[in-house]
């Protein structure tokens, strides 16, 4: 993936190692998390190589990152279901949320999904 090649606002899937050290910085931004770094690299680095999850990003105007999801595909005693194991999306990006809810859905109607789940590390009020 070349950075002139990008264009704003667009998912892209990517295993471009830079592009994936953003994204594991990234993991710094997040607000309350609980994710451990080390753990998130090893997981990103087996889904990369065993090819059973993806990493989506976008870039904005000035070719910088400004959301990205890593997802993962899993089973269990119901069937298949999609895990997302990190999302990140620019706060001035509004439009972008509705963009990777729709690849994350046609990416789970292509593979014959029906479940999606998502860790969360808020705590219910």
């Amino acid at each position: 993936m070349k950075k002139e090649e990008i264009e704003p606002n667009v998912i892209y899937y990517t295993t471009n190692y830079d592009v994936l050290e953003e994204v594991v910085r990234k993991t710094d931004e997040a607000k309350n998390s609980d994710l451990e770094k080390v753990e998130f690299v090893r997981r990103l680095a087996n889904y990369i190589y065993t090819e059973t999850g993806m990493v989506l990003v976008s870039f904005g105007e000035d070719k910088k990152l400004n959301g990205c999801h890593v997802i993962s595909r899993h089973k269990d005693k119901f069937g298949e279901y999609l895990w997302i194991d990190f999302s990140w999306i620019d706060p001035h990006c509004p439009g972008l949320r509705k963009k990777y809810y729709d690849e994350i859905v046609g990416t789970c109607r292509v593979r014959g999904i029906k479940r999606i789940q998502m860790r969360m590390n808020r705590g219910f009020k």
